[in-house]
């Protein structure tokens, strides 16, 4: 068959959801080998965010196959000192399809000091503290919800796997492979596999000095790639966003180092995202969070009232909602982003906050 020999180390959620993933989007060229490693045990459950649903999508994981075991997550939950919970919602505050934006509204406000409470323009908010949509609940207001899954670890591995099998992944018998060089493994049965190039996803750092990333002939993603707070999945994130950058960039023995290097240019911009958030809710948590990529994100809302927008796990109505549970307060607004007047940005809030006290009531 055309294509590279890649090699994927792991027998864990994370290798079958890069197997199945890659798959997929290089349209099944190549040859892809799953070699089972020891890995770190799983826990019973795992969270998924909610940009796995585009995963889902592309394999054909219907909602359906998955509520036998799993259940939905409407954003992160994080016990704060004092017995207080904090809470980052996902989904949007406001329509998606509305023009005009309520978080540049909303900051727009807040830098005035007139700003409604946070919490209750999120329908996902609603919906962590015990909302349920009615039968007749408004459609935009539907539109604004995403959920992510909580799901029985096994049991969702095994979809994966089948996904992945199915797509023409092959697995390899036996496990704990001897790396003889960075592109030859030795397998339990005395096979020698050549790869053009070995992924690890074995969740578990291998060996004392592996960096992130693209190096020789290999990349490592996810887990193995580094560990962040089991608050939020990381790791699957990282697992989806490293198929779809080797997709993009499959390895060719010409030109293998400078796709590489583009992958860990795309990489650090990710990575410093992840542990930008990661500090995030460890200072929400009452730890000691200390991050570079953090303070300049802090300093630029508190300025400038701008928000991160490079490519990482949260999106901008996340990182407001954690700004907004530091207490920080911006000094002003972009006003590239002023679309609407004061008068009738107020208004908007009120009717949005209206519409989610009436169709995500507490329900018994």
């Amino acid at each position: 068959m055309n294509g590279p020999r890649i090699a994927i180390l792991g027998d864990g959620i994370e290798a079958w959801l890069f197997a199945a993933l890659f798959r997929q989007l290089s349209r099944r060229a190549g040859t892809l080998l799953v070699v089972p490693m020891p890995h770190r045990q799983a826990a019973e459950r795992i969270a998924l965010p909610p940009v796995v649903e585009s995963a889902h999508r592309l394999l054909r994981i219907a909602p359906a196959s998955l509520a036998p075991f799993g259940w939905p997550r409407y954003g992160v939950h994080i016990a704060a000192p004092g017995g207080r919970e904090v809470l980052i919602p996902y989904g949007g505050y406001g329509e998606p399809k509305e023009p005009g934006n309520l978080v540049d509204a909303w900051i727009r406000l807040e830098s005035e000091g007139r700003a409604p409470a946070l919490a209750g323009l999120s329908a996902n908010a609603a919906l962590m503290t015990g909302g349920r949509p009615g039968p007749n609940s408004d459609p935009r207001l539907l539109r604004s919800i995403s959920a992510g899954w909580e799901v029985d670890a096994g049991r969702y591995g095994a979809v994966l796997k089948d996904a992945a099998l199915a797509r023409g992944t092959h697995a390899a018998i036996g496990d704990d492979p001897l790396m003889e060089t960075p592109s030859l493994l030795r397998l339990a049965d005395g096979t020698v596999l050549e790869a053009d190039l070995v992924v690890d996803a074995s969740e578990s750092i291998i060996a004392s000095g592996n960096r992130a990333g693209w190096h020789g002939h290999v990349l490592r993603v996810g887990t193995s790639a580094q560990r962040l707070d089991d608050a939020e999945p990381f790791a699957i994130a990282a697992v989806l966003s490293g198929a779809a950058r080797l997709a993009s960039l499959l390895p060719r023995p010409d030109a293998k180092p400078l796709l590489a290097r583009e992958y860990n240019r795309l990489l650090a911009v990710e990575l410093a995202g992840m542990e930008a958030a990661s500090a995030m809710l460890a200072r929400l948590a009452g730890r000691e969070g200390p991050s570079v990529t953090l303070d300049r994100y802090e300093a630029r809302y508190r300025f400038a009232g701008l928000l991160p927008a490079d490519p990482q796990p949260w999106t901008r109505d996340m990182w407001l909602s954690a700004f907004d549970a530091m207490g920080w307060r911006p000094g002003r607004y972009d006003p590239n982003l002023d679309r609407f007047d004061t008068d009738r940005s107020a208004q908007r809030f009120d009717d949005w906050k209206a519409l989610i006290d009436r169709d995500l009531a507490r329900r018994a």
